[in-house]
């Protein structure tokens, strides 16, 4: 009676981490998302010298205060009114909108400006895929307190702000395919053995498949690599290393620069890039001037000191 070895039993896929590992892949990226968004609201009062500004994103079809920097910006957590103010009518055009006196300007909502004592609002949208999903806007306590370049410096803060929005949103969706995957696994048995045992009642023998041979493995088709996350999609600036959005190769900074013919400058910090670092350069260079007149003062005085002394002696 010919008898076979049984088949080998294929072994099953390898399972990725358990959930445990992969939901702190989601509270890092939440970590850094609340931890980048009151720095950048901070940048945008310091840079263009509001009274306050704030980060609102759209959670539950509410607008959501989610960082605020200065006396006149909202509270964390308060609603964003989005009837009958400048806010809603930037959602509404997603257009960049500037009010030079809330006073005269009847898009405000006067009564709000009135009691948090604003004079001059400015609102940039924040868009995913041509969908408004938040505002960035700073206010004032005095009239035509912004120009054109703070409009500018608005608009590339709003940049990093929806870069630090996609590096959640993806991570949000890594887990989630992680979760699919794991499940899928944990549905997957065991393939029954391909040979069958003969029995003792009937006259029939164990069939056999003959084992894999290399030339039954190469003809097996190849098997495609998996398409990329899209946590993998985001790339950094070439020149500096900041973070941008898919499809572009340097910061908006840097792509200025290298426009204009200047060398593309290192970020100043782990958050700031190239133009915030201007400022703070400036900042620091501006010591020596601003004191210039004080040190020669000093200088001439202790001259005269010396020469009185000698003149006694």
């Amino acid at each position: 009676m010919p008898t076979g070895e049984p088949a080998k039993q294929e072994p099953l896929p390898a399972r990725v981490p358990a959930n445990n590992g992969n939901n702190s892949l989601t509270e890092m990226a939440q970590s850094d998302l609340e931890a980048a968004l009151p720095l950048l609201a901070e940048r945008a009062q310091y840079i263009t010298g509001a009274s306050g500004a704030a980060i609102a994103l759209i959670e539950d079809s509410e607008m959501i205060c989610r960082a605020s920097a200065g006396p006149s910006a909202p509270e964390l957590g308060a609603e964003v009114q989005l009837k009958s103010s400048l806010t809603g009518e930037s959602v509404r055009t997603r257009q960049v909108l500037r009010c030079d006196d809330t006073d005269t300007d009847p898009r405000v909502n006067r009564q709000t400006c009135i009691a948090l004592n604003i004079k001059s609002v400015m609102v940039v949208p924040l868009l995913r895929e041509q969908e408004v999903i938040g505002v960035f806007e700073l206010l004032a306590d005095r009239t035509s307190a912004f120009e054109d370049r703070d409009v500018k410096a608005l608009e590339r803060l709003a940049e990093m702000v929806q870069t630090s929005l996609e590096h959640a949103a993806a991570a949000k969706r890594a887990l989630q395919e992680i979760a699919e995957k794991n499940e899928k696994a944990e549905g997957q048995k065991p393939d029954a053995p391909i040979a069958a045992a003969k029995t003792e009642t009937d006259n029939s023998e164990t069939i056999v498949l003959p084992p894999e041979t290399p030339e039954t493995i190469a003809a097996k088709p190849e098997e495609e690599p998996p398409p990329p996350k899209e946590i993998d999609k985001i790339k950094h600036c070439e020149a500096c290393g900041f973070p941008i959005s898919p499809g572009r190769t340097l910061c908006v900074d840097c792509e200025a620069a290298r426009l204009s013919g200047d060398n593309p400058a290192p970020l100043a910090s782990s958050y700031a890039p190239a133009f915030l670092a201007r400022f703070e350069n400036r900042k620091e260079q501006g010591w020596l001037a601003a004191n210039l007149y004080t040190i020669g003062t000093v200088l001439i005085v202790a001259l005269t000191v010396v020469l009185l002394i000698l003149r006694l002696r």
